[in-house]
């Protein structure tokens, strides 16, 4: 599973339906607090989708992106 996770609500939103328009599965979480001391969302992504979603991502270039993170099922890791 990967989360993407922004300072901004707007561009995490934003990046959320660009996702959903490309017919992709992800969901809008809160930021856990090990990610960041922010109260931001993150999008969260299947693993399986996360190559199209690092794409849409690359090609949109969110400016508020704190980063990618993968989570193992006990840790969030930055990925980028």
């Amino acid at each position: 599973m990967y989360l993407f996770a922004f300072r901004s609500r707007t561009q995490s939103m934003r990046l959320y339906d660009l996702l959903r328009t490309s017919g992709m599965r992800c969901e809008i979480v809160n930021t856990p607090r090990e990610v960041s001391a922010s109260c931001g969302l993150s999008v969260r992504v299947p693993e399986d989708d996360s190559e199209r979603a690092f794409e849409i991502c690359d090609y949109y270039h969110p400016d508020t992106l704190i980063g990618i993170f993968y989570y193992d099922g006990t840790v969030y890791r930055r990925y980028r």
